[in-house]
């Protein structure tokens, strides 16, 4: 593949990634270095325990980030889209990815290898910060998640993944539909239930006008009343019985 490079100080991608509030300086440097790379829907980016090497940004395309649990069923933790970092986490200690990362389309993405990046960031107290903020975001992201599937109802969880979804593809009501590369089993991981509770789920959602799907493709979602039955519940009598509050 040809070597491509991109500009960071005018890449677009810049504004929703931790390079946001970096210097001139910083760009032009992490710009001199970095490749342009991609990968086709449903190869991984990288998988449990390989070593970092690097630090990914994706400038285009979405990928799973997941990990196996009980006879290998994979746990889907989040959908990455343009503007996320991979790679960022590398230390003596922990020297390798605890999670996998596949592509659910093609992906375009920025590479630079960490011990340049690693130079570049020792520089920049504003990329440090940057990087901070990361590990303390995906750190509140794990902990909910795990909540959350201990104590939310199903119905409560397929509307969280409806929203994790719908911010991943960056979805806003006025400009209503868009087309998302995940399968009626990969809502099932992201939410930690079944594809049959799924489906069940996303019609009684459709009942209800808060969504319009049809096979991939969402036309429609109600933002504001998904993040109310996530976070403010309001269950049906049979469905509260079974559920735990917290």
């Amino acid at each position: 593949m040809a070597i491509t490079r991109y500009d960071c100080i005018t890449c677009k991608v810049r504004n929703c990634s931790i390079l946001d509030n970096c210097d001139r300086e910083t760009l032009t440097s992490i710009s001199t270095y970095k490749l342009s790379k991609s990968l086709q829907k449903g190869e991984k980016l990288f998988s449990e325990g390989d070593p970092i090497q690097g630090v990914c940004f994706i400038k285009k395309g979405f990928l799973k980030v997941e990990l196996n649990g009980k006879q290998g069923r994979p746990l889907i933790l989040r959908i990455a889209g343009r503007g996320t970092i991979f790679g960022h986490r590398l230390n003596t200690r922990h020297p390798s990815y605890s999670c996998s990362a596949t592509a659910v389309s093609d992906v375009l993405y920025c590479y630079i290898p960490f011990d340049l990046f690693g130079d570049i960031a020792e520089k920049s107290p504003t990329l440090k910060e940057q990087i901070i903020n990361q590990f303390l975001d995906e750190l509140e992201l794990i902990e909910k998640k795990a909540v959350h599937l201990a104590h939310k109802s199903v119905r409560e969880k397929v509307a969280e993944a409806l929203l994790m979804i719908a911010e991943a593809y960056q979805y806003e009501e006025k400009k209503q539909s868009f087309r998302i590369s995940l399968c009626r089993q990969d809502i099932a991981d992201l939410a930690g239930t079944t594809k049959e509770q799924v489906s069940k789920i996303l019609k009684d959602f459709e009942k209800e006008g808060l969504i319009k799907c049809a096979a991939k493709k969402f036309s429609y979602l109600n933002t504001t009343r998904l993040w109310s039955i996530s976070n403010h519940p309001s269950l049906p009598k049979e469905e509260k019985s079974n559920t735990t509050r917290w």
